[in-house]
């Protein structure tokens, strides 16, 4: 009887786990079907249960994540990375209380999970608590002082609070500690291209060192060129974010735009453009106005005039539509 009740209790381990039989494993990604295969092997081993968790989390089925970190406290209920990931799924379900908590647990289970702690501030951050972000940025920095993360975070509170000059030295501060910190480049290349300043220049080229497949540092720095009437630099980004995103609605237009200039006077070339952001959105009524504008150069009136009408069936009395119509309406009553 002893033996039976022990064969038992075993399938009850294995068939609650929520795994696969072998066929069932040929449905799911490799990836996931290992994981299953390890949990159906070793149903009380808690990291496993972590593991998949975290592919579930990267793979947007938040539901059997939870779960398994569920089941994984169960079965270490004093591991404090446990807590912090099963933080990750509530915030992912927007359940911003749950979330505190289990960051919370994660701290007192281990007061120097650092990792935690900024989490936990961003948390605040995101739930505009400035008080209890800046308290628990000043914990985590305490604990470790190199810490640029603990600083970014500080960066957007400044920020938030309008504080220029200690926003700017503490995004300074971040790439003096982590040069790899994209997120630190962009925010002071943001910052210097708001003003005008070419130093935005530098900031964005710095990241894409880090990253140069970044569509959205790419097309900054492009517009930032374009803005400084760098038009051979601003069109080399351009292409530059078309290679990466060749659906790039405001890349495919301000490269058409670009095109349009009277120093490239590329018409054809910019029609081509705006007909693609057109596929992508057919409703972005500066395409539509602007591919008639190039038609119009090309001396294709009927589909300049084409244009412009279905700029204003966009959007009513769209001016740079009416202009061009009345263009039209000049060139060829002579």
């Amino acid at each position: 009887m002893k033996k039976i009740i022990t064969c038992l209790l075993g399938l009850l381990l294995v068939f609650g786990c929520g795994c696969h039989s072998k066929k069932q494993y040929a449905d799911l990604p490799s990836e996931l079907a290992e994981l299953c295969k390890s949990i159906d092997r070793h149903p009380k081993r808690a990291e496993l249960y972590y593991q998949r968790a975290d592919y579930y989390y990267y793979h947007q089925n938040v539901e059997k994540g939870i779960a398994d970190m569920q089941t994984a406290i169960r079965l270490q209920p004093d591991s404090s990375k446990y807590y912090v990931k099963l933080s990750d799924l509530y915030f992912a379900q927007r359940e911003t209380d749950l979330a505190e908590e289990m960051l919370q647990t994660a701290i007192r289970k281990d007061p120097k999970n650092n990792e935690a702690r900024l989490k936990l501030a961003e948390l605040y951050f995101h739930l505009r608590m400035m008080e209890q972000c800046g308290a628990t940025i000043d914990e985590a920095v305490e604990i470790q002082p190199f810490n640029p993360k603990a600083y970014l975070i500080k960066a957007f509170m400044r920020k938030e609070e309008r504080d220029t000059a200690d926003y700017l030295r503490l995004l300074q501060l971040v790439i003096d500690q982590d040069p790899k910190e994209v997120k630190a480049f962009l925010e002071l290349g943001y910052f210097y291209q708001k003003h005008n300043n070419p130093l935005a220049v530098s900031y964005y080229q710095n990241a894409l060192q880090v990253d140069p497949q970044n569509v959205e540092i790419r097309y900054n720095l492009a517009k930032m060129y374009q803005d400084m009437g760098q038009i051979e630099e601003a069109e080399q980004e351009y292409k530059s974010v078309l290679e990466i995103d060749p659906k790039n609605i405001p890349a495919l237009n301000n490269l058409g735009y670009l095109y349009l200039d009277d120093s490239l006077a590329r018409y054809d070339e910019a029609a081509k453009l705006f007909t693609r952001a057109i596929e992508a959105n057919p409703n972005l009524v500066y395409a539509v106005c602007n591919r008639g504008v190039a038609y119009e150069y090309l001396g294709e009136y009927d589909k300049a005039r084409k244009d412009y009408q279905e700029a204003l069936r966009l959007e009513t009395n769209f001016e740079q539509a009416i202009a061009g119509l009345n263009r039209l309406d000049k060139l060829q009553s002579r």
